[in-house]
């Protein structure tokens, strides 16, 4: 993204006062992605998925990490269907080759399994231990919560829960072995399985295979960050026992010198210790620890439990605790002065010690990744091999409306009712802008809270549910009339919403400071003579990120720029890309704009540019919020097809617009002339004859003549309104622009 302007003017306002946070022109050429034509797309895709085997065999050289080709290719340009495609035309030709394919959810793999079984592949979706069985009968392992808690102990799950064969030939297995749901996956001779990508980090897998394939991000699972508390890192280890008393009392005073020095703000690499020392500090926890739990398969779980409760504490502590040696020999080894894998952290009157790692790739599988936002400085940092990388970037066929004044920041969004409700009033119109043109649906997304906040405010209650059900009701739910979805693993590539004409983007992800910091320290840390720029609080202990402009791309190709927080550190700015402006894109295209048939409409509620999405139209706030008698003609409309104009009719259509007649009035007072000028030209063209405004009377007791607006089909326009308010004296059919 361009973050070069050159000369900028800030906007100011009459009088000259500048204006704040608003759009500017910029001096510098104004960014312009190289979209590749749709009609080349399918070929050139074809040629890097091809291209991908030749690059991924092996070459003989000893190349450090594990063989990557990654494909960056548009959201919904076709690069999962076409890499199963050639999938099906490999194993067409008899050529073997086992794949794991993973996607985001469970969901999307079964999805996926769908399409490859319709393309003739011996396809199948892996389900996880705790995922419910096909037919609903339970867990697809029946100890699947111990499996899962053995599992973060390191127990070798197989050996101690499905079967082992003992020294003397004998085999001790799981009562539930020959109807476990889970193992009867890999016996079903599928060469190609899709999983999820929560397996990726875990070792040992199940499955075998010959290539993984990527689709969409996974970077994040293997960030490692864990919170020690300083105080038991100091304290005596519960399970030494008395022979290693010496080594414990040694231990223990290294342990309060780490501690001191983070207190004080020294670095813990200056204190009396090598690598080596550390190193075995790290071992001595171990060895320390208590022994694993004899676990057994044909053990009852009664037993199992009592065994891996008597473990879990202790090996929670040896692997946190070590964790820290280690971070401190390897930044030692390296010739590190301080490192950047350990912070400590005041929280309610006690220290914390932060334990930033990643965790390292288990599978040496060549990998394919599919993935529109990969990162190669993020993915080689992971341990990957990244041989080639292609980009294939479709213009996205949409009218983009972005809002240039306002950040729309989660806290104020969160905080004010007042501005949730305007957001309702901008969803309305859309979609009713939507029902009346394609009627595809309108998709509206935000941050999980946020999302939350506007059900909330609409009446629902999700006291006593679990967060999966609240985030089932809140995605199968139309309210508002919208479909809702929220940033992160939920807006990545799913389908579902592929046939929206229109979205709404409510502000964005914008992760604080710190956790940014943190998930670079994670990464990148410690890298010698590469050191993070990480930002310093001010007086008060805040972090304030300092402001870049950065450049529009714009249709017209304009030069515009908006003032935005962007992290100095270029590493840092990365990830801050990824879960910001790449997070904000990815649900904007679960509308699929690269292959939409017709111009969808793109409603970007935050001043941030995204890249790749070319902006139609730049407005204000005050431009894209309805007024109130708009907001209510919608309301209106949207709940009972009409609205009577007058301030009984419009308290009476709109309640959540017009408390009650006397704020109607009231504002029809102040806004004299408003009722209704140039309404037609806002409605889909199409649409506008079946718009009629006219002047009636009800058949009611004090009921004046008064204007109502109303959809309905000629010659029975008359006839609709008495649908909608009753009996009539009178109706004039009028001139819309009276």
């Amino acid at each position: 993204m361009n973050m070069n302007c050159g000369t900028t003017r800030v906007p100011r306002d009459g009088t000259g006062r500048f204006t704040g946070q608003g759009a500017f022109d910029c001096d510098a050429p104004a960014p312009q992605t190289r979209f590749t034509p749709l009609g080349d797309a399918d070929t050139q895709l074809r040629v890097v998925l091809e291209d991908a085997d030749a690059l991924l065999a092996p070459s003989g050289e000893d190349r450090p990490g594990v063989a990557t080709v990654v494909c960056c290719a548009s959201p919904g340009a076709g690069k999962s269907r076409l890499a199963k495609l050639l999938l099906s035309e490999k194993e067409n030709r008899g050529e073997d080759c086992r794949v794991s394919f993973h996607l985001p959810t469970l969901a999307l793999a079964e999805e996926a399994a769908g399409e490859a079984l319709d393309l003739g592949l011996k396809a199948q979706a892996i389900r996880g231990r705790s995922a419910p069985r096909p037919d609903g009968a339970g867990p697809m392992c029946a100890k699947a919560n111990l499996v899962e808690r053995a599992s973060r102990l390191g127990v070798a799950v197989r050996d101690s829960f499905c079967r082992r064969v003992e020294e003397d030939g004998t085999e001790k297995c799981c009562p539930h072995f020959d109807q476990c749901g889970y193992l009867a996956q890999f016996r079903a001779g599928a060469t190609l399985n899709f999983l999820a990508t929560s397996y990726l980090p875990l070792p040992d897998p199940v499955e075998k295979c010959d290539l993984r394939i990527l689709d969409e991000t996974f970077w994040q699972q293997f960030l490692s960050i864990r919170d020690v508390p300083a105080a038991s890192f100091a304290e005596p280890r519960t399970f030494f026992p008395a022979s290693m008393a010496g080594d414990h009392a040694y231990l223990l005073d290294a342990a309060r010198q780490v501690v001191a020095a983070l207190i004080a703000g020294d670095s813990p690499l200056c204190l009396p210790f090598s690598h080596a020392d550390y190193a075995a500090l790290a071992a001595l926890e171990w060895r320390g620890k208590a022994p694993d739990p004899s676990l057994a398969p044909d053990q009852s779980g009664v037993l199992q439990d009592k065994l891996l409760k008597w473990a879990e504490v202790n090996h929670r502590q040896a692997y946190r605790f070590a964790a820290i040696w280690q971070v401190l020999a390897d930044a030692k080894a390296a010739g590190l002065a301080e490192t950047e894998r350990l912070r400590l952290i005041a929280a309610d009157d006690r220290h914390v010690i932060r334990v930033l790692r990643r965790k390292p790739l288990r599978h040496q599988e060549p990998m394919l990744v599919l993935d529109a936002d990969a990162d190669d400085d993020i993915l080689s940092a992971l341990g990957c091999d990244v041989r080639a990388k292609h980009e294939v970037t479709l213009r996205p066929n949409a009218i983009v409306t972005q809002l240039h004044d306002r950040r729309m920041t989660n806290g104020s969004l969160l905080r004010k009712p007042g501005l949730r409700e305007s957001w309702r009033r901008i969803i309305a119109r859309e979609v009713l802008t939507d029902r009346l043109g394609r009627n595809g649906g309108v998709l509206v997304g935000a941050t999980r809270k946020v999302v939350r906040a506007f059900f909330e405010d609409a009446g629902y209650c999700f006291d006593g549910m679990s967060e999966e059900q609240v985030s089932a009701c809140m995605l199968e739910t139309r309210l508002h009339g919208a479909h809702w979805l929220w940033f992160g693993g939920r807006a990545l590539g799913s389908n579902r919403y592929r046939d929206c004409s229109s979205v709404i983007v409510i502000g964005r992800e914008e992760l604080p400071v710190s956790a940014l910091e943190d998930q670079a320290r994670a990464i990148w840390g410690d890298t010698p003579g590469e050191p993070l720029d990480l930002l310093a609080p001010d007086a008060l202990g805040n972090t304030r990120m300092p402001e870049a402009a950065v450049s529009y791309e714009m249709t017209d190709s304009s030069a515009k720029a908006v003032l935005v927080p962007c992290h100095p550190d270029r590493r840092v700015r990365r990830l801050q890309q990824q879960s910001r402006e790449l997070a904000t894109r990815q649900l904007i295209e679960r509308l699929r704009l690269a292959r939409a048939s017709y111009p969808k409409r793109v409603i970007i509620g935050c001043n941030i540019p995204i890249p790749g999405l070319p902006v139609d139209a730049l407005v204000s706030w005050q431009e894209l919020s309805p007024n109130r008698l708009d907001a209510a003609i919608t309301d209106g409309l949207l709940a009972h097809g009409g609205i009577r104009l007058s301030p009984e009719g419009l308290a009476e259509g709109a309640p959540a617009v017009f408390s009650g007649v006397e704020a109607a009035r009231t504002y029809l007072k102040r806004n004299k002339g408003q009722e209704f000028q140039g309404r037609r030209s806002q409605l889909p063209t199409a649409d506008c004859a079946r718009l009629h405004l006219a002047e009636i009377k009800r058949v009611a007791r004090h009921a004046r003549k008064e204007r109502a607006l109303f959809f309905g089909n000629e010659p029975d326009a008359a006839s609709v309104a008495a649908r909608i308010w009753g009996p009539l004296r009178s109706y004039e059919p009028l001139d819309a622009d009276r």
